[in-house]
């Protein structure tokens, strides 16, 4: 087999690109949540994914700390979809990380931070 040809191999190689488009594109947007992270003194972040997701998630938890300074945590959504928990989410950003955007756990953590006032953005 060659590896080259394999669809892991191309997506890998695709994200550089894949990354500076969806920066150019969402360029506003990115800026906009950047103000509305110093405005709201955002002290963490937390990450809401699942599955590949998730592993996108971790990178950004190094990312953003390294980074940004920030204390980012890994969110455990079941908390909130199966044990019904509800969680503060007080000067949090939480960020949900979904390739289709439309996970029901994710979601419902998202909705539970914008119910209480949290900061939230969406990547997907």
């Amino acid at each position: 087999m060659d590896i080259k040809k394999t669809i892991m191999y191309k997506e890998i190689h695709e994200q550089p690109e894949v990354f500076t488009r969806l920066i150019n594109t969402n360029h506003a947007n990115i800026k906009a949540l950047a103000q509305d992270i110093k405005t709201k003194n955002v002290k963490y972040v937390l990450i809401a994914a699942r599955g590949t997701s998730d592993n996108a998630g971790r990178y950004a938890k190094y990312l953003l700390g390294s980074v940004n300074g920030l204390i980012v945590a890994l969110a455990a959504p079941s908390l909130s979809s199966i044990y019904e928990t509800v969680q503060s989410y007080e000067g949090a950003l939480v960020l949900g990380i979904s390739q289709s955007g439309k996970s029901p756990d994710i979601v419902g953590v998202l909705a539970e931070a914008k119910k209480q006032g949290a900061l939230t953005a969406c990547i997907t």
